[in-house]
């Protein structure tokens, strides 16, 4: 990734553990992380604020589920790159995210090495869009 020019990202996990590693990995690879929330009304509202390149938004959130803050987020930038995080092993409700407008889905509880090859690719989604 071209350091001049950063992928300007958002972590969205109620998880704070996750999101540290996620935002961890994400900076690894070249992205600067730009803003983080915890639940889905955070998630649209630093999604306002930020204006990132790409979202990682978990599922299963408080207040407002990611799903919900999906459609918010697409409705403000249609054109969003949103990827969902998901640590169920229920793929209907990641599958419905992806038909509503996400790019991909990342499953949470993957091996450390397959996480970060995920994080990588959907950057490069980012990067190709």
């Amino acid at each position: 990734m071209n350091s001049d020019n950063p992928c300007r990202a958002v972590v969205v996990d109620d998880d704070d553990l996750v999101r540290g590693v996620i935002t961890g990995m994400l900076s690894q690879l070249g992205a600067e992380v730009v803003g983080e929330a915890e639940n889905g009304e955070q998630a649209v509202q630093v999604f306002k604020e930020c204006n990132p390149d790409i979202t990682f938004l978990d599922i299963q959130l408080p207040i407002k589920s990611g799903t919900d803050a999906l459609k918010e987020i697409l409705e403000i930038n249609a054109q969003a790159v949103v990827v969902m995080l998901t640590a169920s092993a229920d793929m209907d409700i990641a599958d419905e995210c992806m038909e509503l407008g996400a790019q991909e889905y990342i499953r949470k509880g993957a091996n450390p090495d397959v996480l970060v090859m995920m994080l990588e690719g959907a950057l490069n989604t980012y990067k190709s869009s």
